[in-house]
């Protein structure tokens, strides 16, 4: 078993060879080099963060347990369930609704020759799910979407950006049936998640010039308001998500050349439901992701230099236990997917260019590894994982290349299965 993560990084989406090249604008190919080039950035941050954080920090008042958890010392099952070969790359996301079920959404594809067609495609994410996929009807010309999106509170919303660079967000009705109304996102540079309220919607990612960028729209989409602070240095905000009435947001700082006397780091942010500052919980490393826990916890990863660990918090924010998990190599998965699988937290990502998935349980005690060591399958881009639980069994779904070197739009949809030892 092998295991590993590294930065995101987005390649145009191929809509039938020709046709997509023809398509990409200057402004495309400027989105997607000035993309490469800040992820890029990040994981070179990573390499100096040891030398200018503390690996840990104990508070007087909580107990924190610091699990080495050797990354063979006990593993899981993870097998694919079911592959499908695509003539074309096609843009998907993931999205929970308000029945609470985590669905697939990806790009129609209409033709032979991968041309995506007017509407989207919406699954069930479970990979044994036998239910009748939905198509919505919408324009569906995207070069990508943003990889994860829950709206139990509120209308559903697809957001992306389209073969111009331009993102927007379109709002869906109640029923899937077509779209309510569209709005132009100005001065984004990339969206990596988004979450509902009662009142409204929280949109996190990377300005254009490179800051944590979180906006709240109200559930009508008639006001908005930045959430960042004045003072954010250059970052993101990577994960985004609501716990029993309350939001919490993951800010990441990576300090540019001009920041200096300024560290790598991340923070935990709290806000109500219409986006008013609640608390800022500094965290011990960076490129900090989260998921909000059914007893009313948080779920937290993050990096320190090549580092990964996983902490879980409770209802008032108190850490109860960290674990150290794996140490990034080769191609690998940044921002890891999080979420909780019957009794346990479990992290899925990529690592030395295979699918990896840690499996924490709720006290902290023991930590499961399951690496996909027989597929050959390649890594999504960028290096995000959909993924969902059913009981104890996690689904998780992409789309990738089968070979080293790929001919453009060659990719194959893959969805496996994980499951816990006995």
């Amino acid at each position: 078993m092998n295991h590993a993560s590294t930065p995101a990084s987005v390649a145009p989406r191929q809509r039938g060879s020709a046709m997509v090249e023809a398509r990409l604008s200057k402004a495309a190919i400027a989105w997607m080099a000035a993309f490469i080039a800040r992820q890029n950035t990040v994981d070179r941050l990573f390499e100096t963060a040891r030398a200018r954080i503390n690996i840990m920090k104990s508070a007087a008042t909580t107990a924190i347990f610091i699990l080495a958890a050797g990354l063979g010392s006990a593993s899981a099952k993870l097998n694919i369930e079911n592959i499908s070969p695509q003539q074309t790359d096609r843009p998907y996301s993931q999205i929970i609704l308000k029945d609470k079920k985590p669905y697939w959404l990806s790009a129609g594809q209409t033709d032979a020759a991968g041309a995506q067609g007017d509407f989207l495609v919406l699954q069930e994410m479970d990979c044994r799910a036998n239910g009748k996929a939905k198509n919505i009807n919408m324009p569906a010309d995207y070069m990508a979407l943003a990889p994860l999106a829950e709206f139990m509170w509120q209308k559903a919303l697809v957001i992306g950006v389209n073969f111009s660079g331009e993102w927007s967000l379109t709002q869906l009705h109640d029923d899937l049936s077509g779209t309510q109304q569209s709005l132009p996102l100005s001065n984004v540079g990339a969206i990596w998640a988004s979450t509902s309220s009662k009142a409204g919607y929280f949109i996190a990612g990377t300005s254009a010039n490179k800051q944590p960028m979180l906006m709240y729209f109200s559930g009508d989409l008639k006001s908005k308001k930045a959430l960042g602070q004045a003072n954010d240095h250059h970052g993101e905000v990577s994960s985004v998500f609501e716990s029993r009435g309350r939001v919490f947001a993951l800010f990441n700082r990576y300090p540019g050349a001009k920041d200096t006397g300024t560290s790598p780091g991340a923070e935990l942010r709290e806000y109500s439901a219409t986006g008013a500052p609640v608390s800022r919980t500094p965290l011990n490393g960076t490129a900090a992701t989260g998921t909000a826990l059914k007893d009313g916890g948080i779920a937290i990863s993050y990096w320190i230099g090549k580092q990964l660990f996983m902490e879980k918090r409770a209802a008032h924010l108190a850490t109860l236990w960290t674990a150290q998990l794996h140490q990034r190599s080769g191609i690998a998965s940044m921002k890891g997917h999080l979420l909780e699988a019957g009794s346990d937290i479990a992290w899925i990502g990529a690592n030395d260019n295979q699918l990896l998935v840690h499996r924490v349980t709720q006290d902290g005690a023991s930590v499961q590894t399951s690496v996909d060591t027989q597929s050959k399958m390649g890594i999504p881009t960028p290096r995000i994982y959909s993924a969902s639980s059913s009981g104890n069994d996690i689904s998780i779904r992409g789309a990738a290349g089968r070979s080293a070197n790929p001919r453009p739009g060659q990719v194959t949809r893959f969805c496996f299965t994980e499951k816990p030892d006995s």
